[in-house]
């Protein structure tokens, strides 16, 4: 009776062995999670910062062919002034005269939309220089994060080799059986294969326990076993 008491004291121990390294093992698996998230911030802030240079470049694109646009009405004008010392009909003169007026209005309209567009390409400048400088600011502080989660799994992966050593250690000195029957249970009840019994009550599955059940745990003279989850049931 004692011996089986002894190693079910010896079980739950064991027990704390595990529930401590799973808790740490879902760290570590936590670990590749955090990267991912933390290169997804960085990959949506990338993705501003490229459509803000795109924009800064369709503007600056704009801007050239309206300058172009600028160059060929002054051309146009100035063709249709070489042209009025040569024409000798007073209607092809006014009509001349009616081109360079709208030439000069569109040419007008053009260098309006080009100081406009050198107004908004400039501070379109200023918001990719911020956005890239918020950008180099974010990797730094993205990398540094991903060093530290790195460098914590890395300590969580120590821990766990430590804790592991401890229970094996452990675990050599309880019955053999005793613990294959805690092996084989543990795998299917989220890790842990016995129980306490809290006043009239399983710990593991809450399931109030029969009487006869609590009495045979209280004997400590075979292993007792819960009618809900089947954890093993240990009285203290």
């Amino acid at each position: 009776m004692e011996s089986l008491k002894q190693d079910l004291e010896l079980l739950y121990e064991l027990q704390i062995y595990d529930i401590k390294i799973d808790d740490v093992r879902k760290k570590v698996d936590q670990a590749p999670l955090l990267i991912e998230e933390k290169n997804e911030v960085l990959f949506v802030k990338k993705a501003v910062v490229d459509a803000t240079r795109q924009h800064f470049v369709e503007m600056s694109s704009l801007k050239k062919e309206k300058e172009a646009l600028l160059d060929s009405k002054e051309k146009a004008i100035n063709k249709y002034v070489l042209e009025l010392n040569t024409v000798k009909s007073n209607n092809v003169y006014k009509a001349l005269l009616l081109e360079i007026e709208k030439s000069k209005a569109d040419k007008t309209v053009v260098e309006d939309e080009i100081l406009e567009l050198m107004d908004r390409i400039d501070g379109e400048a200023v918001k990719v220089k911020v956005s890239e400088d918020e950008l180099k600011m974010i990797e730094n502080k993205i990398k540094n994060d991903i060093r530290e989660i790195e460098l914590s799994a890395k300590k969580l992966e120590e821990e766990i080799i430590k804790i592991e050593k401890e229970r094996e250690d452990h675990k050599l000195k309880i019955d053999k059986s005793v613990l294959l029957h805690y092996e084989r249970l543990r795998k299917g009840r989220s890790g842990q294969g016995i129980a306490l019994i809290d006043q009239d009550s399983c710990s593991g599955c809450g399931m109030a326990l029969r009487p006869q059940l609590i009495n045979q745990a209280q004997k400590g003279l075979d292993l007792v076993f819960c009618d809900n989850c089947s954890r093993i049931l240990l009285k203290k």
